[in-house]
């Protein structure tokens, strides 16, 4: 792969083995965490019956969920192009928020490569590189703030019900540095131009490209109070909606679980994923998951049923739509479309 950050079409043969192979850690551990309950627990059956018994008037309302959560995702970009008087359609940007997940889990580039989608597809939505790239770091750092928030809050209700484990607080506490180094690199990198990444990191799929564009935001859009509380709300949205999908899972399933529970253990397996080098967080976001509501008294096997119809939701229904939006937008010319690099003129010059 070139140095300069350019990124493989998902379509390409070498992309697609890279691809696979990166998947196969998460897929290898799912599966034998799914087989270890199935065979701890001697409930194969019961997991069969759960599944053929779920009332499907709660999986609509999961689906609705997550049309909402798509939708939230959205809002995190579009305060920015509000401030700046870019009007695009809610739909086509909660698009957006689609085609990053896919792009994200099939080429795994710690969120890079999907977030280069996302100014792609805000630039044709008619937003101007800067304010693009502007929507981007206010949507990672608010990301990064509201997580934290909801962390705080699932940490406070497993210490509330004697719950809370030393193997949480080494999460957490990791997930604290990378929640405050983010922010601060972002507003380093928009204070220092021209920098460049080391030789190795040039060749993740459009860092390059990524790293010219926030060198030319200005950091006083990072560091708007309002705009930055507005976008976390927006992402407090997402979680709240997507922790309400995996408590319609457990009442389709007929074992309602109050809603304390279900999001304290969704926040603390989006942790491990976020902290995970694993795309999707495969396994490891289904293990902690179900482990947390086990120790808040949800049967294993409930827990996992629950959990494995959530991330279709989340996970694998979502990645044939969003390569369809893929396709649609950059045709074949996806790999191009990554790595050309972006015409930012200076703020001073560029119009509101």
């Amino acid at each position: 792969m070139p140095d300069d950050g350019s990124a493989r079409d998902p379509s390409e043969p070498g992309s697609r083995r890279h691809s696979v192979w990166g998947w196969l850690p998460g897929v290898v551990l799912l599966v034998a965490f799914t087989a270890f309950v199935v065979l701890r627990f001697g409930e194969e059956k019961q997991f069969a019956q759960m599944l053929q018994r779920a009332r499907p008037e709660w999986l609509l309302v999961g689906v609705v969920l997550q049309f909402l959560s798509y939708l939230t995702m959205a809002g995190c970009w579009r305060v920015v192009l509000e401030v700046e008087g870019v009007k695009a359609p809610w739909l086509r940007t909660a698009g957006l928020a689609l085609m990053k997940l896919s792009f994200d889990q099939l080429v795994p580039t710690a969120g890079i490569g999907g977030s280069v989608v996302v100014m792609k597809g805000l630039q044709r939505e008619g937003a101007p590189p800067r304010v693009a790239t502007g929507a981007l770091l206010v949507d990672m750092v608010s990301f990064y703030l509201a997580h934290a928030v909801a962390v705080a809050v699932s940490i406070f209700i497993l210490w509330y019900r004697a719950s809370l484990h030393a193997a949480i607080l080494g999460l957490a506490t990791a997930f604290a540095v990378l929640a405050c180094a983010v922010p601060f690199g972002i507003l380093w990198l928009t204070r220092h131009g021209g920098w460049q990444p080391p030789r190795w990191a040039r060749r993740i799929p459009g860092l390059t490209s990524l790293l010219e564009s926030i060198s030319q935001v200005s950091p006083a859009l990072v560091r708007d109070t309002w705009l930055l509380v507005r976008a976390s709300a927006f992402q407090l949205a997402t979680f709240a909606l997507d922790a309400l999908t995996l408590s319609c899972m457990f009442q389709a399933v007929g074992h309602p679980v109050d809603f304390a529970a279900v999001f304290s253990a969704f926040m603390l397996a989006t942790l491990v994923m976020t902290l995970s080098i694993i795309p999707g967080g495969v396994g490891t976001f289904e293990a902690t998951a179900v482990g947390t509501l086990s120790s808040l008294g949800v049967p294993v096997e409930v827990g996992l049923t629950a959990v494995m119809l959530l991330r279709g939701y989340t996970l694998w229904l979502p990645l044939p739509l969003g390569m369809v939006l893929l396709r649609r937008m950059f045709g074949g010319r996806l790999r191009e479309a990554m790595s050309e690099r972006p015409s930012l003129v200076s703020a001073e010059h560029e119009p509101a």
